[in-house]
């Protein structure tokens, strides 16, 4: 009697210790569901900021091809005019134009650079999403293993968690070198189309320009100062007029109410007033 006690007993304690080892299993599959989810909500707003970025470029690019077919456009006005060599309207346009030319290529090198960096990003989310859907299926694999006490059924949810062990540590060394080297040739574009727009003749012509019709800055000064002045007025007439306006709400509130409120029934004559009329 003791003996089969003894077993009933080891065998209990043999059960006690798998469901614990079930349960730590479904814990670590929960964590990596978590990292998942995690890596694939970073992942896609990085993607939204690149392809944002990409806008960007794209934008700038059509800019600079839009002022280069102006340019070309001015240049062929002057075609016919006499003493066309002479002129130094055309020296500037022929700079002007190669300038925009320059501009637009370094705005279309950004722009394509950006590509690799969207593919990058968009290939990160779609391998953390299957290694989730892995993981999530290991999850449940592991909750009928523990519901029924079933040791291959665990074993099973231990292999796909493997499985999906293996994706996430795969998505996680090949997105990172992707997205490293192509965030690299993203910012070297972007720079170098900076700084060419930053000492463009366009931007130079113009500050010459300003500068020698206002030396010291004074009348762009005034400018600044009466801009800001008018928006103060406006800003004070708009309050004045919606103080203004509310009294005028009341009083038709008022009206309103003094038109819908019901009229008061006539009093009847005492019996007083009766006899002294009889």
């Amino acid at each position: 009697m003791g003996a089969h006690e003894a077993l009933e007993h080891a065998e209990h304690a043999g059960h006690a210790h798998g469901s614990k080892q079930m349960g730590v299993t479904m814990a670590i599959l929960a964590v990596l569901i978590a990292f998942c989810a995690a890596m694939v909500g970073s992942q896609r707003q990085e993607l939204m900021t690149t392809l944002l970025d990409q806008s960007w470029a794209h934008s700038s690019w059509v800019a600079a091809v839009v002022k280069d077919e102006m340019a070309v456009a001015d240049m062929q006005k002057m075609r016919g005019q006499p003493n066309t060599a002479g002129n130094p309207a055309v020296a500037r346009l022929i700079r002007m134009d190669g300038d925009y030319n320059t501009e637009a290529d370094l705005a279309k090198t950004w722009d394509d650079a950006s590509d690799p960096l969207v593919d990058a990003h968009f290939d990160a989310a779609e391998g953390y999403e299957h290694a989730q859907l892995v993981a999530e299926v290991a999850l449940i694999i592991a909750s009928i293993a523990v519901l029924l006490s079933n040791r291959p059924a665990w074993f099973a949810s231990l292999v796909v968690g493997a499985i999906a062990l293996c994706l996430i540590g795969f998505t996680f060394v090949s997105a990172r070198g992707a997205i490293a080297k192509a965030h690299h040739k993203v910012e070297e574009a972007e720079e170098d189309y900076i700084d060419h727009s930053e000492s463009d003749l366009d931007t130079k012509g113009r500050e010459a320009l300003l500068n020698e019709l206002d030396p010291g800055g004074k009348i762009r000064a005034t400018a600044v100062a009466e801009a800001k002045q008018d928006e103060e007025d406006y800003t004070k007439q708009k309050h004045s007029k919606s103080g203004e306006a509310k009294p005028g709400e009341n009083e038709k509130h008022s009206e309103a109410k003094t038109q819908n409120a019901p009229a008061k029934p006539k009093a009847e004559p005492s019996k007083a007033e009766d006899k002294e009329e009889e």
